[in-house]
């Protein structure tokens, strides 16, 4: 089954907002095993919206249509539909009485702008909306299905996942193809061209299942996909790949598929039944943050410091002047007097530290900006790891973060 994408609305060709929508529908039809070619993003005008479809039809029997389903002159998804398969709108009874309550409900009126939602092509089914007022449109016509939604991520999401996927998910089923189901290894502490040279005769020679490599900051994810029938035969075709990936690569396979590296660091806490605080300068709380945006973080994360001045390093954590004098914020030994700080005033099993400079500005021949340090002390002692990660302020916090969390994690597991 071949699907295409078409996200309407002049904001996104502006610039406005970014079309998360055409990523979230690629996702779930590709866990379908529905076959995305091609994704469109077209203003609000009618003619260049028909050029899209009348040439999209010919290449794909699913087309998905995002915006253009609510009440202004320039929503004209439904008229699109309506004149390329020269089916004339009509009001949906039903989707009209919705509307009346759904304003009720407000103590007001719908509007007779409002009430053109209540509208679709001829012989087309309306979809329910429950967290909005525009209904999304399901039309077969001519061997191709038009499914229009939502442009608002909430309503579109809630439709795609309740209303949509499980009538293609059926479809998918009876023309035997089998699903396309996916499996995410999660590495850290190793580039990408390492991970392809330590898995290079497996890139080479996949078949079934297939391997991609997906890189980002801080991160390298290993895309093992297959179609079966069911997820446990899909899950019997990875395992064998998967063992020898994590035979290689060890303890850099830190989760699996939306395990994020907090998670695995909180696992690994619980299961060595320690705690960890955490003294931050660069990345202004960033570490603690992720560390408890994990549910149950509270049964090991006892503390966190953000000491952003020398004097703040000097008053909580107990950094010397005279370490800040010789050696400055950003050095090894000011880091190990931070990370020792923090365990100490925490009274925590673990500490972590980061000082570094995050820049623009503020570095220099010796120190670029880029220059990080990171600590990790326990009971046995501490080490400091230094790395040099230049890039905007937002990719430095979130690639130092991940390393210093990615640090805790394998001093924790012994690795």
């Amino acid at each position: 089954m071949k699907a295409e994408i078409l996200s309407v609305g002049t904001e996104l060709l502006l610039g406005e907002i970014d079309d998360t929508n055409a990523s979230f529908l690629s996702r779930r039809l590709a866990a379908l095993g529905v076959d995305v070619h091609l994704r469109h993003t077209v203003g609000d005008n009618l003619k260049r919206l028909l050029q899209i479809l009348s040439s999209a039809r010919r290449r794909a029997q699913v087309i998905l249509l995002t915006g253009g389903l609510g009440p202004t002159p320039d929503d004209i998804t439904r008229e699109a539909l309506a004149e390329l398969t020269q089916r004339p709108l009509q009001t949906i009874s039903e989707a009209e009485m919705q509307l009346y309550q759904f304003f009720a409900a407000r103590n007001r009126e719908p509007s007779h702008a409002d009430l053109k939602q209540a509208m679709a092509p001829r012989g087309a089914e309306l979809l329910d909306n429950p967290v909005g007022t525009a209904p999304g449109i399901w039309l077969e016509h001519q061997d191709v299905t038009y499914i229009a939604l939502p442009g608002p991520p909430p309503e579109m999401r809630e439709m795609m996942d309740n209303q949509i996927l499980p009538r293609l998910r059926e479809r998918v089923g009876a023309e035997g193809e089998g699903l396309l189901y996916t499996r995410f290894l999660r590495l850290a502490g190793l580039g990408e061209s390492q991970v392809a040279d330590q898995l290079a005769d497996l890139l080479e020679s996949q078949t079934n299942p297939t391997m991609a490599l997906y890189a980002s900051p801080g991160e390298v994810r290993i895309r093992l996909a297959t179609k079966a029938s069911e997820e446990a035969e899909a899950q019997r075709i990875f395992m064998p790949v998967e063992q020898q990936i994590r035979s290689r690569l060890t303890s850099a396979v830190y989760g699996v598929d939306d395990e994020t590296m907090e998670v695995a660091l909180g696992q690994a806490l619980l299961a060595a039944q320690a705690t960890v605080a955490v003294a931050e300068s660069c990345t202004g709380g960033l570490v603690a943050s992720r560390i408890t945006d994990v549910p149950g973080a509270s049964r090991y994360f006892l503390a966190g410091y953000v000491t952003y001045s020398n004097e703040a390093k000097t008053d909580i954590l107990g950094v010397s002047p005279e370490t800040l004098e010789a050696h400055g914020a950003v050095s090894e030994e000011c880091a190990q007097a931070m990370v020792e700080g923090a365990r100490r005033r925490s009274g925590a099993d673990y500490a972590i530290a980061v000082t570094g400079i995050a820049g623009p500005s503020g570095g220099s021949a010796e120190k670029p900006v880029g220059t990080v340090y990171i600590g990790v002390a326990d009971v046995e002692g501490t080490t400091v790891v230094h790395s040099l990660w230049p890039g905007s302020r937002v990719q430095f916090k979130q690639r130092v973060s991940q390393l210093a969390l990615d640090q805790l994690r394998r001093r924790v597991i012994g690795a």
